[in-house]
């Protein structure tokens, strides 16, 4: 193996690593404060929530009890910049996330 195949497998190591701490639970999950042409609060995406364009950006639900009104479930805390995260999401599909448990415990799998 020459160095710079070393490199690019030890840069997708690290980059499987660190995507893997994504909040992927809020995908589907709507945006608090962007929306799109007719004002609808626009979906998450998975390249999103890997994206520093919308880090410290709120995700919220319907409230189920209230009509018209949100429940925040998050915020997305990606620190991939737009161009890596969109490239990252080319090169592997996100398979399985498990939100964290009682324990603590999360996995995502690519």
């Amino acid at each position: 193996m020459t160095n710079k195949e070393t490199i690019k497998k030890l840069r997708d190591n690290a980059e499987l690593a660190w995507a893997s701490y994504g909040y992927f639970d809020l995908i589907g999950k709507k945006f608090k404060d962007r929306k799109d042409d007719k004002n609808e609060p626009l979906s998450i995406t998975q390249t999103d929530i890997l994206d520093i364009t919308y880090n410290k950006y709120i995700a919220v639900k319907p409230n189920p009890h209230k009509q018209d009104d949100e429940i925040q479930v998050g915020k997305l805390k990606g620190e991939f910049s737009p161009n890596q995260a969109k490239r990252f999401f080319e090169r592997y599909d996100l398979l399985l996330h498990q939100p964290n448990t009682d324990s603590g415990f999360s996995a995502t799998l690519f």
